[in-house]
Parts: structure tokens; C-alpha cells; sequence
């Protein structure tokens, strides 16, 4: 009989009253793909339970792992030298767990279990995970057909979402076999980097690495050399960003500053890999790493003779305190990014050109991409909701600028007064349905202000807001816009008819989509800005004499 250790064991039945409440965070033990057939549930490894038992006995992790010829644990747990005999596989988990179990029990010792049904245990979670989409470590729109045609037919002209239909986003995944439980992500932002830094004494060569041969190519260039790229230069697979590199190269620290009674990091599980994601907002106040670059740059390509646009005016500084951590723009490699895109695509960047890594609006990695996405958060959806395109309709020299004067001398918008015209009170009544409500009064003048506050005080809004009637627009979105000149009235093209005849909302459509809406998407309180009718924009009027005389008749 063969013993089944790997997720979604298709032979096995998985009884609803199973489920634990409560599933503790473990990893399903997997091996090399031998067996044909799975007989068994696989066993669901708790690596903190046994860590932390061991540690009680005054045990530590030698006693499941090797060491290599360095004297550093490893952490592969290679229990035989051939992986490609199933029985031998088998037997070799069996005598190594089992063996160690018994020793234990009989020690009086706490152990494990040392029958099938103790560890081969089923639960209907190794079916609900049997099978997933397949996704990477982390999604690259650039690379799936589905969003780029999508999009492309949806972006020009711009439609709704809702013309695109219901849509199972999922079915657009090739699906397989997952045979591997996933512990969350570590993130590795500036806090867990600063705590290292300083543990480390800034000896960045500890975990940092730039190869000799790059050192050279510095040195002709008259640049001195730096210690801050990941670990690319040598073999990929001795990477940081490699599972089992991460592991041996991490945890061996630990134990070793341990061992010498200095500050150490986690060598649990469970520790790391917690699934915690501070906010930006968490990590202002946490030191940057300082990374020898210049706070405002122009982004060139280096042989300029290749260039076709003029160079990006590019905040250096601004995006580091807007960010997490170097990997959110640097996903790989902390060069520039035509080092591995270029112009014409490379296998080193996917063969993503630096056009597609730049501009790509459906990608959280690209400037356009990223910048998309803090228009749909809450201080800039608000007017963004409704308007046509985006900086993917927009000028190309709205960045292309080939200067840094608007960064260097950052403008903003005029203060509120100084635009609207003089006959336009501070509070305006909307009474389009006055006959069951008394008019909505509109604090006009305070929504300019608050918006004109939430742009000067963002620097990617005032880097691209230089109209000093752009916050005018989130309202009056089609009519030519100067400053003190008067505004066509909403009514010229909205219809104050009942029933829209054409595409164009009526008058009171028109009010409920760009202010209810707008509400909504700036995700207040019922106070601050209102969602409800009676309650918070239009108060119901009492009933007229005529309406009260026909009640009585009634």
C-alpha cells in the first residue's frame, strides 16, 4: 500500500463533522511527485508544536535537521539521498517520525502519534484546497491575456463596468492540483529592515551583495561601488528571494546571534510569516534605508541616443515615504528597471519591454498602474468616479516633461475664493424635488475647500493638477472652466425631465451619481457627508393643507 503525504488525496472521503473549528497554522508534508496512486489523507506538519515542545526539553532544531560541511542547519529536511522511490520515501518519514515519537512517549516525554489514523487525518480542507488557480508569487497583469484585452476594449472609448456583464474571473485561470499549504508571505517592510539594520550595526554585506565583476563595471564608470542590490549577482538559487536561501541564511543568524546571547530575530514560523501588513500610515515614522540616490532624478535611458521622449521628473523621496517597502517598486532587484526591461523586452524581465513597466494601467508595478490605483482610493475617487479616461488618455508630456521645475517648485492650487465667481453664494439650494422635499442645501464653497486641501496636500495630485480650476471639474465636467467666469448651469445638458431620453442623466440623475456618489466612494460617516435622503440631504416637508383635508375625507 502506498502512503499518501501529499494535498488532495483524490481517494479519500472527508465527512462534514471533519472539520476542525479551528485548523492550527501547520504545512501539509509534501514529496517529489512518485505516486501513482494516494491512499492516505496527507499529514499536516505543525512545525511551531514541535519547535516549541523541543524547546521545553531543551532540544533545539538539530534534532530533525542536518547541518551541511559549514557547520549551518538545513533546512530542506532531505530525510533520503533518492526521492524517487515512493517505498523508500515512505519509509524513511515513517522511521524518522514514528521512531522519534516512541522514544519520546516512552521518555514520558510529550510525542506525536505513532498510528495511520494519528497523523494520515482527514479533514475536509485537503479537498477545499485540492484545486486553486494557478497564480505567481505575486499577480503580473502584464503577463495575462485576459486583463490586457479586457481592458483594452474597455478603456477606449470608456464604459461602465456594468456593460461588461457578469463575469467568473476565476475561469480564466488554468486550474491545478495544489499539493502544498501556503503560509502567508512575509513582508518584509522598512520597520522588520530597520530593526535589522540596526541589530546588524549597518553591516549591510550580511544580507546585501554586489558581485566583483559589477564592482568593475562601476569603477569604469567612475561610480562608487554600493553593497545594496539582493543577492542576483551570484547564482539565483543561493537568492534571498529563494524559499530554502531565505531559510537557511535567515534562521542560521538567528541561532547563531542566540547563541551568543545578542539581539536575534524569530525562528518560528509562525513568527514571520504572520500575515501582518502594516500601513504606510504605521510606517511613517520608521528611518528609510538609506539608499545613495538622489531625491529628485530625471528617468532617462542611460544611452539617451535611444530615448524617443523626454526624460520623467521623478520624486525619489516621495515614493519611498509613500511606500512600504524598496520591493513595491523594486520587485526583484534593486538596479534600475531598464536593466531588466528594456526597450525591446529581455528574458531577464519576462521579456516585459520598459514601455509595458512603466505604462500598463493594469498593473499594480507600473507608474501608470500604481497611480490609477490611488485615484480609486477614497480622497480621489470622490471626482475621479466619473470622469472619461485617465492618465492613460492623458498627454504623454503631462510627465514627459524633460525638466525638473515642477518638482523642484511645486505648485498649488489657489485658494477657493480667488476662482469662483463673485454672484456664487457659499450655500446653494437644490429644489429639483420640492414637491416632497424641502430643498437640499449644497455648502459649495466648503466642498471646494476640502478638495483644494486634499489636493495641495497630496504630492502626486498637485504634480498633475496644474489647471487652477481642476478641482471645479469633478462637477462641472464639461464646460470650459475659468477663473471668476460664470458656469453653465447643470440643467444645459442634464434635462430636468423625469425619464433620460438619451445617455446623458437626467437633472436629478446627474445630482444623485456625482454627489451620492461621490459620497459613498469617500467612505464617510453619515455626518460628515450624507447617504441617506430624508436624513441627510433632503428633509421631507410637512403635509400642505390640502393634502391633510383629503387625508380626513379619507
Amino acid at each position: 500500500m502506498v502512503c499518501c503525504v501529499m494535498l488532495g488525496c483524490k481517494d479519500s472521503s472527508s465527512p462534514a463533522d471533519a472539520v476542525p473549528e479551528a485548523a492550527p497554522p501547520a504545512r501539509f508534508i509534501t514529496i517529489p511527485d512518485v505516486f501513482d496512486k494516494l491512499d492516505r489523507p496527507p499529514v499536516r506538519f505543525d512545525h511551531d508544536k514541535h519547535a516549541l515542545a523541543l524547546e521545553e526539553e531543551g532540544e533545539d532544531c538539530e534534532t530533525c535537521h542536518d547541518k551541511d560541511d559549514g557547520g549551518s542547519l538545513l533546512f530542506t529536511y532531505l530525510i533520503v539521498d533518492d526521492q524517487t522511490d515512493a517505498d523508500d520515501l515512505m519509509d524513511a518519514f515513517h522511521d524518522k517520525c514514528i521512531e522519534c515519537h516512541t522514544k519520546r512517549a516512552k521518555q514520558g516525554k510529550k510525542a506525536g502519534g505513532v498510528t495511520c489514523g494519528e497523523c494520515h487525518v482527514v479533514e475536509r480542507v485537503h479537498r477545499e484546497h485540492e484545486y486553486v488557480p494557478i497564480m505567481p508569487d505575486y499577480y503580473e497583469v502584464l503577463r495575462d491575456t485576459y486583463h490586457s484585452e479586457c481592458m483594452a476594449c474597455h478603456r477606449e472609448p470608456a464604459k461602465m463596468a456594468e456593460d461588461a456583464g457578469a463575469l467568473d474571473w476565476k475561469s480564466f485561470y488554468v486550474m491545478h492540483k495544489k499539493t502544498e499549504a501556503e503560509w502567508p508571505k512575509v513582508s518584509f517592510d522598512y520597520l522588520r529592515h530597520d530593526k535589522h539594520d540596526k541589530a546588524l550595526e549597518g553591516k549591510c554585506k550580511l544580507c546585501h551583495y554586489i558581485s566583483p565583476e559589477r564592482k568593475k563595471e562601476f569603477e569604469a564608470q567612475g561610480k562608487e561601488p554600493t553593497d545594496r542590490d539582493w543577492l542576483l549577482e551570484v547564482d539565483e538559487k543561493k537568492s534571498l528571494t529563494e524559499q530554502a536561501t531565505a531559510h537557511a541564511r535567515c534562521i542560521n543568524c538567528h541561532l547563531k546571534r542566540r547563541a551568543k546571547d545578542k539581539e536575534a530575530g524569530p525562528i518560528h514560523c509562525g513568527e514571520c510569516h504572520d500575515g501582518e501588513t502594516l500601513t504606510i500610515e504605521e510606517l511613517a515614522e520608521v528611518a528609510r534605508p538609506d539608499c545613495e540616490q538622489d531625491d529628485i532624478i530625471l528617468m532617462q535611458l542611460e544611452q539617451e541616443d535611444d530615448a524617443r521622449a523626454k526624460a520623467v521628473a521623478f520624486d525619489h523621496e516621495s515614493h519611498v515615504a509613500n511606500s512600504r517597502s524598496c520591493q513595491e517598486c523594486h520587485h526583484k532587484t534593486l538596479r534600475p528597471c531598464e536593466d531588466c526591461h528594456t526597450v525591446e523586452g529581455s528574458e531577464d524581465g519576462d521579456w516585459i519591454t520598459l514601455a509595458e513597466a512603466h505604462h500598463e494601467v493594469s498593473s499594480p508595478l507600473s507608474c501608470v498602474g500604481c497611480h490609477e490605483a490611488e485615484k480609486a482610493k477614497a480622497d480621489c475617487a470622490g471626482c475621479h468616479q466619473l470622469m472619461p479616461g485617465g492618465l492613460v488618455q492623458a498627454s504623454c508630456a503631462g510627465c514627459h516633461t524633460g525638466s525638473l521645475d515642477k518638482l523642484e517648485t511645486p505648485e498649488k492650487l489657489k485658494a477657493p475664493e480667488e476662482l469662483i465667481g463673485d454672484d456664487v453664494d457659499d450655500e446653494i439650494e437644490i429644489s429639483r424635488i420640492e414637491d416632497a422635499y424641502e430643498p437640499a442645501k449644497l455648502p459649495h464653497l466648503a466642498i471646494v475647500k476640502k478638495l483644494t486641501d486634499i489636493s495641495n496636500n497630496s504630492t502626486l495630485a498637485s504634480y498633475f493638477h496644474t489647471d487652477p480650476m481642476t478641482v471645479c471639474t469633478g462637477c462641472h465636467h464639461l464646460g470650459p472652466l475659468e477663473a471668476k467666469a460664470d458656469i453653465p448651469p447643470c440643467v444645459t445638458c442634464h434635462t430636468a425631465r423625469d425619464e433620460p431620453i438619451s445617455s446623458t442623466p437626467t437633472l436629478l440623475g446627474s445630482y444623485h451619481q456625482r454627489c451620492l456618489g461621490c459620497h459613498q466612494l469617500m467612505d464617510p460617516t453619515e455626518q460628515e457627508l450624507p447617504q441617506t435622503c430624508s436624513t441627510g440631504c433632503h428633509e421631507e416637508k410637512p403635509p400642505s393643507d390640502k393634502q391633510l383635508a383629503a387625508g380626513q375625507q379619507e
